[in-house]
């Protein structure tokens, strides 16, 4: 591995341009990285996640740069491996699909039409970042111009309506995790696919803060918005509990803070300035680590253990108390005070 890695580098400083001091990125500076990995794959199949992982980190942080075309702290058009925002770009892409995926699944089980399940899977995609740009950026979203994220995501949405009950609840799908949980669910693919696309749209929707010359705080926020606001519109249509609000669900906006702050940590520090790369790594990884331990030991922030009728239910808890007195036959006259008592009660719960 270490002989992998002085290879790269050095063929990497042989492609550096003579005129711009530039490194450009090229497939013979990859080719020893590549080869090494090749061999361990075909010796070692099991561990393919694990070297997927050690390859694509290295992709990630073998050319550092805070431009992308040009532009500070910007992503190219289109995903790649050559560059660290290429890089990105690819998570980008990735998440869109999960959460498209996600999004239509949950407009399924809801009880949507195929039209309702791509319309929601597309919004629980591109939702974030929507009212991102035009909440708190004053910016025309960015599906306007890249139009191919409302194509992925319509169409990842489309596959799953027709695709997800081909496939057997409970089976290793690949390598032995499982796409689809015993419940029918989002199984342990879903749960790293979704913590992946987590820490990149939160990382993406924090460079937007910071070309956009906002503070910090509200690049932060950016980074939130960009990660969980299209969840939040998908369960307000569908009339669920939001999850992000709501304890039901294991630890997820604060996941996303935590992965965009740390991006922005790293890059108020002017010795990591320099390192996208490895700023863009370490806070995805971040939001991976933290989403893997909230799912699997269940996390979550403090609430109170409030009567569940009350949280769910639009109706003035006054209300709900007249209606429990009126059904256990003590409404009178003569006890009104104990409808207010019961009323006033149920409040302090």
């Amino acid at each position: 591995g270490w002989w992998a890695w002085s290879q790269l580098d050095q063929l990497a400083l042989d492609a550096t341009s003579p005129t711009t001091g530039v490194v450009t990125p090229t497939f013979i500076a990859y080719l020893p990285t590549m080869l090494y990995f090749l061999v361990r794959l075909v010796l070692l199949l099991p561990r393919v996640v694990h070297l997927a992982a050690i390859y694509f980190s290295m992709a990630l942080v073998a050319f550092e740069s805070t431009t992308s075309d040009g532009i500070y702290e910007g992503l190219p058009r289109w995903p790649s491996l050559s560059t660290p925002t290429g890089c990105l770009r690819s998570l980008d892409w990735f998440g869109t699909v999960v959460f498209a995926m996600s999004g239509s699944l949950t407009a399924a089980s809801s009880g949507a039409d195929l039209h309702g399940c791509i319309l929601v899977g597309t919004i629980t995609a591109v939702g974030g970042g929507t009212l991102r740009d035009a909440l708190v950026l004053n910016h025309t979203p960015s599906w306007v111009e890249e139009w191919e994220y409302l194509v992925l995501s319509a169409f990842a949405a489309t596959v799953t309506v027709y695709w997800w009950h081909r496939i057997q609840s409970g089976q290793p799908f690949w390598m032995g995790l499982t796409l689809k949980a015993l419940d029918g669910g989002e199984g342990d693919l879903m749960q790293w696919g979704d913590a992946i696309g987590v820490g990149a749209f939160a990382v993406i929707g924090a460079m937007n803060g910071i070309r956009a010359s906002q503070p910090i705080v509200v690049s932060a926020l950016c980074g939130v918005m960009t990660a969980t606001f299209g969840g939040m519109v998908r369960d307000v249509l569908l009339h669920r509990p939001v999850r992000i609000l709501h304890p039901y669900a294991d630890t997820y906006a604060s996941i996303a803070l935590a992965s965009a702050g740390s991006y922005l940590a790293m890059q108020a520090v002017p010795a990591f300035r320099p390192f996208q790369g490895s700023r863009i790594l370490l806070s995805v990884m971040v939001a991976v680590v933290l989403r893997h331990q909230a799912w699997s030991k269940g996390w979550r922030l403090p609430y109170w253990d409030v009567v569940q009728v009350m949280v769910y239910d639009n109706q003035d808890p006054r209300n709900l108390a007249m209606k429990k007195t009126i059904s256990d036959g003590n409404l009178s006259d003569t006890n009104t005070d104990d409808t207010c008592t019961s009323a006033n009660d149920l409040l302090r719960v």
